[in-house]
């Protein structure tokens, strides 16, 4: 998938563990409370939001609470379309958090902007049979509760209350806000005519919102802002290898040659703190994209802003030489790691992958070593600068080509002449700086050779400093390696043999016989290697709902325009279907029947790749009744398609309009064949939601396999559509009425 999907899949993840602490579902939570505690928390969080609305104010309390149980708790990103025009729906919806608002058909007219807490929209559905005006958008991230049509008019229902009174309420709010929407629309009319006043009211905040709008290239994503944070990336690396060791190891002429470059990192910093990263560099937060310089300092502030302020102070080296300017620069090291997640997110962007698992461990294994080589660093200040005259240090005692302590064969030698050691007694101070590396790195890993060890106060009490914080970098690197592999078991390969282990010792215990194992194996191995998963929509489960129909759509576009009926249809049909669609594969060795003449399916097949082979029975005694009477229909079917079909076509499309689901033909992969099936019962919600004509015009094409969709004001099935989503919802609102009681 893009980075797009990947950025709001993130985003959303971040909103429900920073807003919920990570609960998907809160009847669940509440589901496995007692009985008093579930009353309370739905009279605290859902009953407030029916008890506002005008339309049941006059509802006893009773009524109230068994509708407060019916609603179900969602949450849309930014950007997610709510309610779509034209859909007919079947819900209302109560604002708990967040902010959206309700546009025209084409997105271009706000009517109104929803913020308040308990605000509510979508209630024309309730009270009138007809599609949706208007679209509600998230503006941000959005918590709402959703009360269905049904369930609100069967616990009315039951009760005999009264209807009269609520449409009463309804249809005054409902007047109100048509007079207000031809408000809206008239005035953007006269809004486009130079001498209103609305002209020059709407020119002066267009004006004002544009000098907020930051140049392109500051934008997040860009090729600019990739390249800077690779340099800024570098520049602290550069400042956390440099600094402790010029004090340490660097000659006078290597040290203004180091000077040097640093003085450019300080002038680059600079730039990026007080120039562009207070001002300029627009940044995404829950899926919104911030361009105001009040947002991006206020985000600053929050994220950085003080560490690189107090670096910068180092550039006062320049005027006051001075060693302790030039540490502050040490500072910009507690923002690495935020900047090497922006990088895995720029690879991510340009499709370079990188798991959190994998970035977790690359970052603690790189402050491992920066760690490694600040604490060589300051073993060697200590020697060099704090124990100067001392004769029995770390360095004087560590003689690696042998020798007494502090002759010439150890790191530094004393002189009795000048009562105090040399810098360094090797070759050149590097060699020096890999026995301070070598001392540090066994300290840090726990091994501790024991031939290089702390001879004075000082040195043991930094020893201690240093076994510390080596204790904790190995629990962070056995952390972060435990995070690796679990993510290879939880998601990777290893996760799938575990799962088809349990399919395999399933099959065991049913003695289900060879062939069938063999095809059900099959069918999980093609499943993996196409997605990765073996239940994408499981997988989706978690996310909003519009976030799970572009993935879907993203995911199976290919299948769409495939086939010419479906990429007829208008894109958010599309997408709906997409969702529904599941993936099947045939292979004519493996797994080669799709279904045989008289089985029992209520699936619709598209064939995406690969053909298959078509076989009507020599009568129709193996028929139901609706296909004995269409057995001559069924003949000239498939003389006019042909027995052999390819990608594009459509299979399986007489459990439509059947009562029994008994196949009238019977289906072979001829090629390895990738199919997908659409569901009677999800056309049926899909149908439902376009309307009657618009739905009943999708049906008649699938089973007249007519090109394209043609809408008329035919009702193909639709009675029969409608009682068939009537019933299932009735169903699962009985199931949801036992939620509160499910304790007792």
């Amino acid at each position: 998938l893009s980075h797009d999907f990947h950025e709001r899949v993130n985003d959303f993840a971040r909103y429900l563990w920073m807003t919920h602490s990570g609960t998907v579902s809160e009847d669940e939570f509440i589901l496995r409370l007692p009985h008093m505690l579930q009353t309370q928390i739905i009279e605290d969080t859902r009953m407030r939001h029916i008890n506002a609305c005008p339309f049941f104010h006059s509802l006893q309390n009773d009524v109230v609470e068994s509708l407060a149980l019916c609603m179900r708790q969602l949450v849309f990103c930014a950007g997610d379309i709510i309610i779509h025009a034209g859909d007919m729906g079947s819900e209302m919806f109560f604002l708990d958090r967040g902010t959206v608002r309700v546009v025209s058909s084409d997105h271009k007219t706000i009517y109104a902007t929803l913020s308040q807490r308990g605000a509510f929209f979508g209630e024309t559905c309730l009270f009138l049979n007809k599609p949706r005006s208007t679209s509600v958008c998230a503006q941000t991230f959005c918590d709402v509760f959703q009360l269905g049509k049904d369930d609100l008019f069967n616990e009315l229902k039951r009760r005999d209350i009264d209807l009269a009174q609520m449409r009463e309420l309804f249809f005054n709010i409902h007047r109100e806000n048509e007079r207000r929407n031809k408000a809206i629309e008239g005035n953007l009319i006269r809004c486009k005519e130079p001498q209103s006043k609305l002209n020059k009211i709407i020119d002066a905040d267009n004006q004002e919102s544009n000098e907020q709008v930051v140049p392109k290239i500051f934008l997040p994503g860009t090729s600019f802002r990739f390249i800077w944070d690779v340099f800024t990336t570098l520049g602290i690396i550069y400042y956390a290898l440099s600094v402790l060791y010029q004090i340490a190891f660097r000659t006078v002429d290597e040290e203004n040659t180091a000077v040097g470059i640093e003085i450019l990192f300080d002038l680059f910093f600079i730039i990026d703190c007080y120039a562009l990263r207070s001002t300029q560099f627009a940044f995404m937060e829950n899926g919104i994209l911030h361009q105001s310089k009040g947002d991006i300092i206020k985000h600053y502030k929050k994220n950085g802003m003080i560490p690189d302020v107090v670096a910068s102070i180092s550039l006062l080296d320049i005027i006051f030489p001075s060693y302790h300017f030039r540490l502050l620069s040490l500072v910009r090291i507690l923002r690495l790691p935020y900047f090497l997640d922006s990088l895995c997110a720029h690879l991510d962007e340009r499709g370079i992958r990188i798991s959190l698992a994998s970035n977790l461990l690359a970052k603690i294994v790189l402050l491992y070593m920066i760690a490694c080589h600040e604490i060589s660093c300051i073993w060697f200040i200590i020697h060099r600068y704090v124990e100067r005259g001392k004769e029995l240090t770390w360095a004087t005692s560590d003689c690696p080509l042998g020798g007494d302590t502090g002759s010439d064969a150890c790191l530094a030698m004393w002189s009795d002449e000048l009562q105090q050691h040399n810098v360094c007694n090797m070759d050149t101070l590097n060699d020096c700086y890999i026995r301070a590396f070598h001392f540090s790195l066994t300290t840090l890993s726990t091994v501790g050779y024991g031939d290089i060890s702390p001879a004075t106060e000082l040195e043991t009490i930094w020893e201690l400093c240093v076994v510390l914080v080596g204790a904790c970098f190995l629990a962070a690197l056995i952390g972060a390696f435990g995070a690796y592999l679990q993510q290879n078991d939880t998601t990777g390969r290893n996760s799938f043999y575990a799962k088809l282990d349990r399919v395999k010792q399933y099959m065991r215990f049913r003695n289900i016989p060879p062939d069938i194992q063999s095809s059900i194996l099959f069918f999980h191995h093609c499943r993996w290697e196409a997605s990765q998963t073996l239940d994408e929509r499981e997988t989706l489960s978690l996310l909003p709902q519009p976030l799970q129909l572009d993935i879907s759509f993203a995911v199976k576009e290919k299948v769409i325009h495939t086939v010419p009926i479906l990429e007829s249809l208008p894109i958010i049909i599309q997408k709906r279907i997409a969702h529904a669609l599941r993936p099947q594969v045939y292979a004519p060795r493996d797994n080669p029947i799709i279904y045989n003449v008289g089985d029992i399916g209520w699936d619709v097949f598209f064939i995406s790749s690969g053909f298959v082979s078509i076989s009507l029975p020599d009568d129709a005694t193996e028929l139901d009744a609706a296909g004995k009477a269409n057995w001559t229909a069924i003949q000239n079917k498939f003389d006019s398609t042909g027995l052999v079909l390819g990608p594009g076509s459509h299979i399986g499309e007489s459990c439509l309009c059947s009562n029994s689901g008994v196949r009238q033909e019977t289906v072979i992969a001829a090629t390895r064949v990738e199919i997908y099936a659409l569901c009677r019962d999800d056309l049926d919600d899909i149908c439902q939601v376009m309307g009657s004509s618009k739905g009943g015009a999708l049906k008649k094409c699938l089973i007249s396999r007519t090109a394209q969709v043609v809408i008329d004001d035919t009702d193909h099935c639709d009675e029969e559509v409608d009682s068939r989503v009537t019933r299932r919802k009735k169903q699962s609102s009985g199931k949801r009425n036992t939620f509160l009681f499910h304790a007792s």
